[in-house]
């Protein structure tokens, strides 16, 4: 397909901007933006995909929510914590999607079967799409990912971290190269 115009993403900002919002919204609000903010990609990628099967008489197998769902239950269970309002944002998700939500215990069982390798696959299989995509919606995606670090207990961790700077790409974007680094420009 055609490629859209990439725009460099900076890591260190999409951060700032997420924190910025969790201090200044309602924690419902906060949800509806971090929704919002993935459902312009996942919209575009889903049709795409949606688009591919039809042209391939593939079945379509909602490829593109699944892999949304297993990085955001990773991102909601990789701190050990499972906290209410991670839920819920999944859950909004999920709604607008048209897709039953997994129950909490579902979710803890993807998470026990999703491998960091595995997630990192999910990651760059979306990366690969980022130039099929405007590139307001890419980056509103992986700000929606931010959001979900921040979703629960307002700081992000070293796995969250580790995950998220999958998105950005080496030598194009900007995200710090190791978790200490991070610490100290974030």
């Amino acid at each position: 397909g055609k490629k859209m115009a990439k725009k460099a993403m900076n890591m260190i900002d999409l951060m700032n901007y997420a924190w910025d919002q969790r201090q200044k919204v309602s924690y419902e609000t906060f949800q509806d933006q971090c929704r919002n903010l993935l459902s312009h990609a996942y919209a575009d990628l889903d049709a795409m995909y949606a688009d591919y099967c039809k042209r391939q008489g593939l079945e379509n197998k909602q490829i593109i929510f699944y892999t949304f769902q297993e990085i955001f239950v990773y991102f909601m269970l990789s701190d050990d914590d499972f906290l209410q309002g991670e839920y819920d944002a999944y859950c909004k998700f999920c709604k607008y999607a048209n897709i039953e939500p997994l129950s909490v215990a579902d979710c803890r069982s993807l998470y026990s079967r999703t491998s960091v390798d595995k997630l990192a696959q999910n990651i760059n299989f979306l990366s690969k799409l980022r130039d099929s995509i405007d590139s307001s919606k890419y980056e509103a995606m992986v700000l929606a990912f931010c959001y979900l670090c921040l979703q629960g207990d307002k700081a992000m961790d070293e796995n969250e971290y580790y995950i998220l700077r999958c998105f950005f790409e080496a030598g194009y974007d900007y995200a710090p190269s190791t978790w200490q680094q991070f610490k100290d420009e974030w």
